[in-house]
């Protein structure tokens, strides 16, 4: 009997006890979570990153009287951006946001925009601190939500390393070159040859790949990788003589900072490492100038991985302060491996056709 009273009283009661509640959740920076990493802040940039708090009535009542709170960690400035929801409020380090009511289902959210300290030694971890009241006709509630992100020191040392590095690589090549005459050896013939798949890599197919990149999503980057190694290889079996590649690259971006604007300092000695790449794996391979096919897929997917690597886990990260998650990066550095092996292929074939029509 007492237990058919306990049965009873469940179910009369726990309908009521389950019916108010409120489900907190947040993003930040609020940017693509399929490309970029998220709950990481970077220290000492120039612009706020935005987050969001979005709440959810979880329960079978209409939730009224809804007070937000959400408390902003490592004194980090504050604004609140033009939205829909318009009673948000700062005062220090506190966001105050103010909801009529909620009808079960429902779902709202606002944002807000904060700027990471201005400069850390170390990363440091910070907390979002989300607390919310309401009331859902029959008793007032609370919820509270505790959201954790990482802010890294700014890695502006690392430009400059960047910078300094690239204009070393710079005079170093033109070093070597001037040493050992390297420049001699190439025939005003080679030179055009080089400068027209110059063009092709660095207008032509840049404009074809900036153009229709974004149709392809994650698959971009093989409007890229394709024909460049296949212009790649074509330059190798038609030149035949060491620092092909990097001469090709090179030549790359100063057509690049001509037409597009590049950052020459930056870049430029980071072009020629793609070059030095290819041509050191030449004489690992005998002066193997791709006459194989198996040589010239090895040497089209070492550069392709190399370019993509190099910006996803380097440059964008050192220059530009944008961190990718890692799945992501490293897809992409997997793609552009899959477009330096199809380029290869592609391009040891063309280059066969075009340097027995040349012979």
């Amino acid at each position: 009997m007492k237990r058919l009273a306990f049965i009873l009283l469940l179910i009369v009661f726990l309908p009521h006890l389950a019916a108010a509640e409120l489900e907190i959740g947040m993003d930040i920076p609020l940017k693509s979570k399929e490309i970029y990493q998220e709950d990481r802040l970077v220290a000492g940039v120039s612009w706020h990153e935005r987050g969001q708090v979005t709440l959810t009535n979880t329960g079978d009542e209409i939730l009224h009287d809804i007070l937000v709170s959400v408390d902003v960690p490592l004194g980090m400035d504050i604004e609140i951006p033009i939205q829909a929801m318009k009673n948000i409020s700062a005062d220090n380090n506190t966001i105050t946001a103010s909801i009529g009511e909620l009808e079960p289902g429902e779902s709202i959210s606002f944002i807000f925009s904060v700027k990471p300290p201005e400069s850390i030694q170390y990363k440091k971890k910070g907390s979002f601190v989300i607390s919310a009241s309401y009331e859902d006709g029959a008793a007032p509630h609370s919820s509270s939500y505790t959201h954790d992100v990482e802010v890294v020191p700014p890695p502006s040392w690392i430009t400059y390393a960047t910078v300094l590095a690239s204009i070393s690589i710079i005079l170093l090549a033109f070093l070597i070159a001037w040493k050992f005459n390297v420049l001699e050896a190439f025939t005003t013939i080679d030179l055009i040859t080089i400068a027209l798949l110059a063009g092709l890599i660095g207008v032509v197919f840049r404009w074809f790949w900036q153009t229709f990149n974004d149709l392809l999503g994650p698959l971009g980057g093989l409007l890229f990788t394709i024909p460049t190694a296949v212009l790649m290889i074509i330059a190798l079996q038609l030149v035949r003589k060491p620092g092909t590649a990097t001469l090709l690259f090179t030549v790359v971006e100063l057509v690049a900072l001509i037409v597009w604007g590049t950052n020459i300092t930056v870049w430029m000695g980071w072009y020629m490492t793609e070059g030095i790449i290819v041509d050191i794996l030449v004489l690992l391979f005998k002066k193997d100038y791709a006459d194989r096919r198996s040589t010239a897929i090895i040497y089209a997917v070492a550069r392709s991985a190399y370019a993509y690597w190099m910006f996803y886990f380097f440059f964008a990260p050192a220059v530009w302060k944008v961190y990718y998650a890692p799945w992501y990066a490293w897809g992409e550095v997997g793609i552009a491996a899959i477009g330096g092996l199809i380029g290869g292929a592609i391009g040891y074939n063309i280059a066969k056709k075009v340097r027995g029509a040349m012979m």
